[in-house]
């Protein structure tokens, strides 16, 4: 059976949709886009990222455009199990991409990404069909959301997700 999660074909897809939405100036911290990517690949898991109380906005867009539902073809019960055993997939994706020239190998050492050719990065999305509007819907929704949420602390995309430990940020 065909698995998306574990293409690393697909994997690179997803990452050039993800980096589209950025500025070409814009440097993104690889766990981001990891975190983006999973929630690409597992939308419904989407309406378990922690809110506040007072985030009433996000949680009702959240309702709108991310499906609460599964299938049995997606289901997976170990979130962070799959997530680590995304990454390898996703570091050779975005190898990929840097070998291509798209983005900055040096940044990427440092789990950093930013795109070094605009131009080139416009020509490969021109040759690639349109993102599924599901799929569109829950990319503008991690953007709109969390797009300027740091990555680390309490209220960081890490902690939000429970997908990668953020107990020991900072110290």
């Amino acid at each position: 059976m065909y698995v998306p999660a574990f293409d690393p074909f697909h994997t690179i897809f997803r990452m050039l949709y993800i980096l589209k939405r950025f500025d070409g100036n814009e440097t993104i911290e690889v766990d981001r886009l990891r975190i983006y990517d999973f929630y690409l690949l597992f939308p419904y898991l989407a309406n378990k990222i922690s809110l506040k109380s007072d985030e009433t906005q996000l949680k009702d867009s959240r309702r709108k455009f991310i499906p609460n539902k599964f299938t049995p073809y997606n289901y997976i019960s170990n979130s962070r199990r799959i997530f680590e055993r995304l990454r390898p997939y996703q570091m050779i994706a975005l190898s990929h991409l840097a070998s291509y020239g798209l983005i900055d190998p040096e940044m990427l050492l440092q789990q950093k990404v930013t795109v070094t050719d605009a131009d080139k990065m416009q020509q490969v999305m021109s040759q690639l069909d349109e993102m599924a509007p599901e799929d569109a819907n829950v990319l503008s929704w991690l953007m709109l959301s969390f797009r300027n949420t740091p990555l680390n602390g309490v209220d960081g995309l890490k902690y939000r997700t429970k997908l990668i430990e953020s107990k020991y940020d900072g110290c």
